[in-house]
This record gives structure tokens, C-alpha cells and sequence, in this order.
């Protein structure tokens, strides 16, 4: 008895099984008649558009990155503490603006150790002047030996090479005091910070980050058969999805070295107008390689049944509705065909 029950629950739950496969693919679901393509009321009216050939340009879509053309990250050529930093990620800055500032108390007491040793070698590079030239005169009336006044002149020659250099470590300490302060060396808008104020600055360690945002690049990989026929200053057109928006560019610089493995190279265009860009951005290089013949019809004369696309073509035996393989729609609100319609032929673009 309880096989029975067993053999019925299992029969039960492929049934329930079968119902749910069968719901699922529709056969529960009025289906589409078999001569739907052709079903239409003879009455059917609409605006007459005829199916045409369009000649477009075949553009050639290259991936590529938004790049400032104008960077530079600010390092310390000393290594110090950092007493300031001024700006943050995003701020605006203009040439000669001071960034940062380092601790230069150390760096103060050696330049004016420096000048005071420059002082000392002034004063004595005087007394040995004086020295030489009484001695000179001495000699002149045979009051000296010759020996005396070379002695003279060999200290005289010292003194003048400890004041240079005095001067030149003098000149190295101002150096580096200047270094405590670092000025923007562009005008342009601070993108990244790596330190605070109270970490230590290592000469060669990046600090800051900026850049020129007056001039943008979009520095894209090319497959060298089309690379090879773009030159310097051609006009191409720069598309960046994020801003569904298209730009002006030329071409600025072609790297010439192609990459090996994907068999490119990277063109660097130049875009005319920059608004609403910033490096990073992804953006698409179009670049005509040809033409090709496409068929457009209008968006409004296709109708949908579920995945299906259908048209209204006039015929001589009247308006017969047929499926039609669609491409992607442009900006005059048309879409492609790719196959359905032929040249020539007439379709009604409004229902009633």
C-alpha cells in the first residue's frame, strides 16, 4: 500500500512539473496566427514611404581614455616636514601659486650660517689684500725677499678660492631654502593629494597632482590598417557615451610604435571643445574608413508583436504586414533594415 502512495506522489509531482513547463513556454498562451504576416484590413491606410538605399560613411570605432595633455605631479627636491598644504583634490590653482610649504627652520639657520662664513671670507680675503700689496710695495724697493712675497701671493690665491667657496655654499643654502616652498608651475586643477600636513617629504615622492584643463586628448588604440592612413591635423569625431555627446577633434600625435600583441597603435586627437571632460572619461574614436549602403525607414512604421518586428508594405493586392530583421536607430528617429524590404518598396508609417 504505501508503494502505491509512493508511485502516486511521484506521478502527481511530474504532472505538476509538466504543468508549470508547459505554462512557462507559453501553451497555455493564445499564439500568433500562422498567416499573421499576411493578415491586414484592406482598408488599412497610412503615409506612403518608400523603402530607399542611403549612402553613409563606414566608421571605423576605436576605444580609447580622456587624458589632459598638459600634467605634472608636484615633488620636493629636499626632504623635509611638511608644515601646509594649501589645496585640495579639485581646486583650481593658477601659476606661481604656492601648494605647499615645508619646514625650513633647519634650512634658514644653514643659509645664514652660510652667508656669515661669506662674510668671514670677505673679511679676511681683505686683510690678506692688504697684506699683498704692502708687501708688493716693500719688494718694489728691495726691502723683502722675493720668497716673502710669494708666500703673500700663495695666501692671497687661498683666500679668494675660500670665498668662492663660501659664495657657492651660500648660493646652495639659498637653493634650498627656495625649495621649502613649492609654487604650481601651471595654471590648472589639482586632481590627487598623497600627503598631510606633519608627514615627512621625500625628495622624488609625489605630493600633488594637476593638470591643464584647457586642452583634452582622447589617446585611443588604432589597428595599425586604419592608424596608417590617419596624418597629423586630419578631423576626426570623438564620442563620449557618458554625455551621449559628440566632439570635434584632430588628430595631434600618432605614437610610432605599435603594440605587438593587439597589433595598434595609440592616436592621440585633440578635441576643440572640452566642456563637461575630464581625464579618465571613456570615449570612442570615430574614424571613416569607407562607405556603405544601409536602408533606413522611419521608427513609427514598425510594429511589435512579443520579439517580433512587422511592417506594412503596399502592394498592388493591398497592405500585407511582414517581418522585418532590424538594425540599430539613429538620431533622425529611423531604424536600419537589415533584411525584410527591398529598394523600391512602399510602407505605411501610421495605423488606425
Amino acid at each position: 500500500m504505501k508503494g502505491i502512495h509512493k508511485v502516486a506522489a511521484i506521478v502527481l509531482a511530474l504532472a505538476v512539473l509538466g504543468g508549470v513547463m508547459a505554462y512557462l513556454s507559453g501553451f497555455f498562451k493564445p499564439k500568433i496566427d500562422n498567416n499573421f504576416a499576411g493578415v491586414v484590413s484592406s482598408d488599412y491606410e497610412g503615409r506612403v514611404v518608400t523603402v530607399e538605399i542611403i549612402r553613409q560613411p563606414l566608421v571605423e570605432q576605436a576605444a580609447g581614455t580622456i587624458q589632459a595633455k598638459v600634467e605634472t605631479v608636484i615633488s620636493p627636491l629636499i626632504t623635509a616636514t611638511i608644515s601646509s598644504i594649501k589645496v585640495r583634490a579639485g581646486d583650481d590653482v593658477k601659476q606661481g601659486d604656492v601648494l605647499v610649504e615645508l619646514d625650513s627652520r633647519e634650512l634658514k639657520a644653514r643659509a645664514d650660517q652660510a652667508h656669515q662664513a661669506v662674510i668671514a671670507a670677505e673679511a679676511k680675503l681683505a686683510k690678506v689684500e692688504g697684506d699683498f700689496n704692502r708687501i708688493q710695495q716693500l719688494f718694489k724697493t728691495d726691502a723683502v725677499a722675493k720668497a716673502a712675497l710669494d708666500r703673500t701671493e700663495e695666501i692671497l690665491r687661498t683666500a679668494r678660492a675660500e670665498l668662492s667657496r663660501a659664495r657657492r655654499r651660500e648660493d646652495e643654502a639659498k637653493t634650498a631654502l627656495g625649495h621649502s616652498t613649492l609654487a604650481a608651475p601651471i595654471s590648472g586643477r589639482v586632481v590627487e593629494r598623497y600627503a598631510d600636513p606633519g608627514d615627512t617629504a621625500r625628495q622624488g615622492e609625489p605630493l600633488l597632482r594637476m593638470y591643464g584643463p584647457d586642452i583634452f586628448r582622447l589617446e585611443a588604440s588604432v589597428r595599425e590598417s586604419v592608424a596608417s592612413k590617419l596624418v597629423k591635423g586630419q578631423s576626426l569625431t570623438v564620442k563620449v557615451d557618458a554625455l551621449d555627446k559628440e566632439f570635434k577633434a584632430s588628430v595631434d600625435e600618432i605614437v610610432p610604435f605599435a603594440d605587438p600583441g593587439s597589433r595598434s597603435f595609440i592616436v592621440k586627437a585633440r578635441l576643440i571643445d572640452s566642456s563637461g571632460l575630464y581625464p579618465g572619461m571613456f570615449g570612442r574614436l570615430l574614424v571613416p574608413i569607407g562607405e556603405t549602403n544601409k536602408m533606413y525607414i522611419p521608427a513609427d512604421a514598425v510594429s511589435h508583436v512579443g520579439q517580433l518586428d512587422f511592417v506594412i508594405v503596399k502592394t498592388e493586392q493591398g497592405p500585407i504586414r511582414r517581418y522585418v530583421r532590424l538594425g540599430a536607430s539613429d538620431q533622425q528617429n529611423r531604424v536600419e533594415v537589415i533584411s525584410g524590404l527591398a529598394p523600391g518598396e512602399a510602407i505605411l508609417t501610421a495605423t488606425r
